[in-house]
């Protein structure tokens, strides 16, 4: 019964809005990872702000590729 239930009712695609807000969502927090990571490193190894700026933008460029990928992702499945 549960897999006529399944046949019948194929997943629904996710609203375009949900999706957009979730990529900004994981690119705000791998961009905060990053950042809090290069504070933390900086301030164990009594650095200048050196790892904080490095993994800042390290995050920011993992940030637009996962934004990439998704978009790319989108794109396949329409």
């Amino acid at each position: 019964m549960t897999q006529e239930k399944n046949q019948k009712n194929p997943k629904r695609p996710l609203n375009p809005y949900m999706r957009f807000s979730s990529m900004g969502i994981q690119m705000g927090v791998t961009i905060a990872v990053c950042v809090y990571g290069g504070v933390k490193l900086d301030e164990l190894w009594d650095l200048k702000p050196i790892l904080t700026i490095s993994l800042s933008l390290f995050g920011v460029f993992a940030g637009l590729y996962l934004v990439y990928k998704e978009v790319t992702k989108l794109n396949q499945d329409e």
